[in-house]
């Protein structure tokens, strides 16, 4: 009942230093709410009463919205959503897709294009991901089988530039959530929340990594001959003379995995200790994000 439940938007995202957010909308909010209502229909309600006692044990509180007497536990989260901080009502969010929703199944969770819209609809500087799926061994009347499970559910992450979001970030999200870049995506997610933490040195290594990931199942995908124990320059030699793309592209390229090598904290540190600035670590991550694209429509 507790697993992740305190992994939530307000305790995993602290505001980030003279900045201004803006603030999310009461339109916003009663989208969110509607939505919900018209995709659960009559099992709504019953799905607030579950979702209060998640917030309930969350909060440590018995009533959420801040009154001591309240008609039901549905009512009370309707007005804890209704004025709660921003913080929380994402939290509320995130909590949505921990919880088992009626007649909705995953990772084609119809509730998470719908929220994405209603944030850019009031312009606001967040997104929220999908979910992050893997296989494992499992049995079926005694006949060994694959199946898949989730890994990660659903987060809100911040919106760094509008433009880079749209065009890079989130085409990339939507990609790597595909099956087959289970691996890349946890660890492109993984960077995302290093960066977030201001952990840069791991975010370049998860940057790195979510590349090389990506490669070697375009590899595989075109036939490319590779070794698993490949480096990130050997994977791209190999993409770059099975492709359309001129070799000069090898350049501009390799220095997601360059920064890896150089900054990150995949090698040691030596004497001097690196530090490395927030610029560096967010350029790393939109630049993955961009090769991404990039080499899965050339080679996707």
């Amino acid at each position: 009942m507790f697993e992740k439940l305190f992994d939530v938007f307000s305790r995993r995202e602290p505001p980030p230093a003279n900045t201004d957010i803006k603030p999310l909308t009461e339109e916003f909010r009663n989208r969110v709410l509607m939505l919900l209502r018209d995709t659960l229909q009559y099992g709504f309600r019953d799905f607030l009463g579950r979702l209060h006692q998640k917030a309930a044990y969350l909060y440590g509180k018995f009533g959420l919205s801040g009154t001591s007497a309240y008609s039901s536990p549905e009512d009370d989260l309707l007005n804890f959503f209704a004025t709660c901080s921003d913080e929380h009502f994402l939290d509320l969010l995130e909590l949505i897709f921990r919880s088992d929703l009626p007649g909705i199944t995953w990772p084609d969770n119809s509730l998470i294009p719908g929220i994405n819209e209603f944030f850019r609809i009031d312009d606001l500087p967040y997104h929220l991901t999908g979910y992050s799926m893997e296989e494992f061994e499992s049995s079926f009347h005694g006949t060994p089988t694959t199946a898949i499970r989730i890994k990660e559910y659903p987060q809100i992450i911040r919106k760094d530039s509008e433009v880079v979001h749209r065009k890079a970030m989130e085409p990339a999200l939507k990609l790597l959530n595909a099956a087959e870049f289970r691996h890349a995506n946890d660890e492109f997610l993984k960077a995302l929340e290093d960066h977030r933490k201001g952990d840069y040195r791991d975010c370049l290594t998860k940057c790195g990594s979510s590349f090389e990931s990506v490669m070697k199942v375009l590899c595989g995908k075109n036939a490319v001959p590779y070794n698993e124990k490949d480096t990130a320059s050997a994977l791209l030699k190999a993409l770059l003379r099975n492709g359309q793309l001129e070799q000069y592209w090898e350049q501009p390229l390799i220095l997601i995995a360059t920064l890896r090598n150089r900054l990150s904290s995949s090698h040691g540190a030596g004497a001097q200790p690196k530090v490395i600035p927030e610029h560096v670590a967010t350029y790393a991550v939109n630049s993955t994000a961009s090769a991404i694209l990039l080499l899965c429509s050339e080679f996707g």
